[in-house]
């Protein structure tokens, strides 16, 4: 576990996923924040500082169209980097 006030643990994994209804790229802003929120969440429970967690980190997104609108995908992969 890290110390508190520093960034997540290394050599971790975290996935989040959010739809939107919409394919328009300027309506995704909630779903974005919803999935960052939750990649903070899940580094938080690992001991990460969640103010500090996503500072700096390199996520990879993957935007998939659905029926109604898109899933946007975020791998964080801590101490290497994006997916």
């Amino acid at each position: 576990m890290t110390s508190e006030g520093s960034a997540a643990p290394t050599d971790r994994e975290y996935a989040a996923s959010q739809e939107t209804t919409s394919r328009h790229p300027q309506d995704w802003g909630r779903a974005v924040a919803v999935v960052f929120e939750r990649l903070a969440e899940q580094a938080a429970a690992d001991g990460a500082d969640v103010d500090a967690a996503l500072l700096d980190a390199d996520i990879a997104l993957h935007i998939t169209e659905t029926a109604d609108g898109v899933r946007i995908d975020a791998t964080w992969r801590t101490g290497g980097g994006a997916a």
